[in-house]
């Protein structure tokens, strides 16, 4: 990232400009400062937040698992001394009555192992009692504290202690200990129920002692309230042996199933871009006629005989005849603007279709820019993982709080802390769209060069825009993400809002029309600002200008040139939209036919699937992702082809550097003077 680069000569060259001077220098001082600043965010979070926050759960009484509590709460000033969890990892939700989707309120306490122990066995009657198959209160905090002898302030096995009476309570579900049902796993240092049909067995034919009182427990009410908790464990299980068991047909049908299809069908629309624009103007044409003629035949306008259909026109469809007839004469005008609008647009269709081919040549002629989006990809990678641990070191600096009134524990931050936050989310949003802009001006290097110096390419036209791009133009970059990055900022801050006044809203209709306006107008700005932010890297990569007056020049352009750029977006957006449905359509036919195989219909063999739903599903994402990826490509060489035919044809005599396709779709030819350029100046010989 050199801030000392060559200045430009008095007198710009025509074409891709090489001799360059960095742009916009300031913000990429700020930028590298601000990312300094998440630096030293995120080594303060290291340093400072307690790992174990991040690892174990807060029990109902607010103590951390794992860990060995610095003091004990004012409600547990009775106990001799603050607990010692060092060795009870794992957070249990004792009273199976509080499951449900939202686990904070309910009963817990911490455990050294999860129960295995369940008041039932398979194939028996009775119940089995003792202090293995009930997990109790702690003492301390439980209704029988003071009144057992040998029995610690934080223990919770002591149900064989219990007096009769108390016992039947704890047999009812209403404590002071509560009965394990099921078996419980570990994941994430949190007791997750494993419950099964031998287990539900078990229980109704057990005695009936397990249930009744005024916990009101039945078979059936525990089935539901495992089904509130949403675990499915029994059926996820089987999914993710499906997904495991099927790996190889993800990855073929999945990954090298797209990539190749993604590829094919860029190849098809720079053979057959201009078929299938003019078959699509077409059936829009053929399809507005088509309604106009029914309408006309239900309005009585043609008879059967005009058309050798019979019009079957009873007495309770005349009533309606008036509403055809205006509507046959409303589509009648319609079909003639948009037939007039066709014969008035058809340059420009030959212009949109030749930019799509000269784009798919571009990217034939360096294949190598389909490897390009690893490079942000793994940028992604580092730093979402950065961000993403900051965060939860930030989340582990807070400290632990108990609510007066409910007696439940929470993670609570400083202002400080929160400040911090806020610092690395709004530097999450300006790093993201600073390696997607690094991306996008990339790629408009690449392909510019095609455009601009086919004749004289560099040996390594995407090598030397990322030279370029890193060389000159990040604080260009920086620049136009953090734009981006502001109003993605405020709209977060408007979700929050919306979030926060959703009562309100529900009293005020008009706060609520206010919230939606305000949401909408941020979102068409984001979209806006990255628009017109994708053109002026487009410029930035051509001429070298900086971020404010490269898209200054792109929106003039934009706007001289409206009716060529809607053409091309129109047709551009529709092929490459159709191609990710195709691809990913196309990829999840052939895993289906591929998981049709006797390998994984057998139920004998090993590689058996009990069902090929989400191994599709997941060959259907990963197709549909590769294609957004590789046809994002092509969308950027799209607008760059476009917007630097655009900026020649402004030239003298232009255009003058236009391909083959464009100047014969304009019904010209490359002027003799221009058909050998000179050989630029790279701003590195070693290309």
């Amino acid at each position: 990232m050199a801030i000392c680069c060559k200045k430009t000569g008095n007198e710009e060259p025509e074409g891709l400009i090489t001799n360059r001077r960095c742009t916009d220098v300031l913000f990429l001082l700020i930028f590298s400062a601000f990312m300094v600043g998440m630096v030293i965010v995120g080594y303060t979070a290291f340093t400072e937040g307690d790992p174990n926050l991040l690892a174990y759960g807060i029990d109902s009484s607010a103590y951390l698992c794992g860990t060995k509590a610095s003091k004990t709460w004012t409600s547990d000033a009775a106990a001799s001394a603050a607990p010692d969890f060092s060795t009870r990892k794992y957070l249990h939700w004792s009273r199976v009555q509080d499951y449900g989707p939202n686990m904070a309120s309910a009963q817990s306490v911490c455990v050294e192992s999860c129960p295995v122990a369940t008041i039932t066995t398979e194939g028996s009657t009775s119940l089995t009692q003792s202090s293995q198959t009930y997990t109790c209160q702690y003492y301390i905090k439980s209704s029988v504290a003071g009144t057992l002898s040998g029995v610690g302030d934080w223990d919770v096995n002591y149900y064989a202690k219990l007096a009769s009476a108390q016992q039947t309570t704890s047999n009812n579900g209403e404590g002071p200990c509560y009965p394990n049902f099921f078996v419980y796993t570990p994941i994430l240092n949190r007791c997750v129920p494993v419950p099964s049909d031998a287990m539900y067995t078990a229980l109704e034919t057990s005695s009936p002692s397990a249930f009744g009182g005024s916990s009101g427990l039945s078979v059936s009410i525990l089935k539901a309230l495992i089904n509130a908790l949403d675990t499915g464990s029994g059926g996820v299980s089987d999914y993710i042996e499906d997904v495991y068991k099927a790996w190889m047909a993800i990855v073929v049908c999945g990954f090298v199933c797209g990539l190749v299809c993604s590829c094919l069908w860029i190849t098809f629309i720079r053979y057959f871009a201009g078929v299938m624009a003019w078959m699509t103007i077409f059936s829009i044409n053929a399809i507005l006629w088509l309604v106009t003629l029914f309408c006309a035949m239900r309005g009585g306008l043609i008879g059967s005989d005009s058309v050798g259909v019979e019009s079957d026109v009873d007495d309770s469809a005349k009533d309606n005849q008036d509403v055809f007839v205006g509507l046959t004469y409303g589509l009648l005008v319609i079909c003639a603007i948009v037939f007039v609008f066709t014969l008035l647009m058809i340059r420009r269709i030959l212009i949109a279709v030749a930019v799509l081919k000269v784009a798919a040549q571009a990217m034939s002629e360096m294949p190598l820019i389909l490897l390009t989006p690893i490079i942000p990809f793994f940028m992604n990678v580092v730093f979402m993982g950065f961000v993403v641990m900051t965060m939860a070191f930030l989340y582990a600096s807070g400290e632990i709080k108990k609510d007066a009134s409910t007696g439940q524990g929470s993670v609570e931050f400083n202002e400080t802390l929160q400040y911090m936050m806020t610092y690395t989310l709004f530097g999450m949003l300006w790093g993201l769209q600073f390696i997607a802009g690094v991306g996008l001006m990339t790629t408009a290097g690449s392909i510019a060069s095609y455009y601009w110096q086919r004749d004289d390419m560099p040996r390594s036209p995407i090598k030397t825009a990322i030279k370029r791009t890193w060389r000159y133009h990040v604080g260009s970059i920086a620049l136009g993400s953090f734009i981006v990055a502001v109003v993605q900022f405020v709209r977060l801050i408007l979700e929050y809002i919306n979030r926060k006044t959703k009562n309100a809203q529900e009293g005020s209709a008009v706060l609520k029309y206010f919230m939606c306006c305000a949401r909408y107008c941020m979102w068409y700005l984001e979209r806006v600002l990255k628009y017109i932010n994708r053109n002026a890297y487009i410029l930035v990569a051509v001429k070298g200008y900086s971020f404010c007056f490269s898209a200054i020049s792109a929106v003039k352009l934009l706007i001289l040139n409206a009716m060529r750029v809607a053409t091309v977006n129109v047709i551009g957006d529709f092929l490459t939209a159709l191609g990710k449905l195709v691809v990913a359509g196309t990829c999840t036919f052939i895993g289906f036919l591929y998981l049709d195989q006797d390998q994984y219909t057998d139920p004998t063999s090993d590689s058996y699937i009990s069902s090929p739903v989400l191994p599709l599903i997941f060959i259907a994402l990963i197709a549909f992702f590769l294609a957004d990826i590789f046809l994002g490509l092509y969308e950027m060489a799209i607008d760059t082809i476009l917007l630097s035919f655009c900026e020649d044809c402004g030239t003298a005599n232009g255009p003058n550097f236009a391909p083959p396709l464009l100047m014969s779709a304009l019904g010209k030819s490359l002027p003799a003077k221009k058909g050998k350029k000179v050989k630029p100046a790279y701003d590195d010989d070693d290309d």
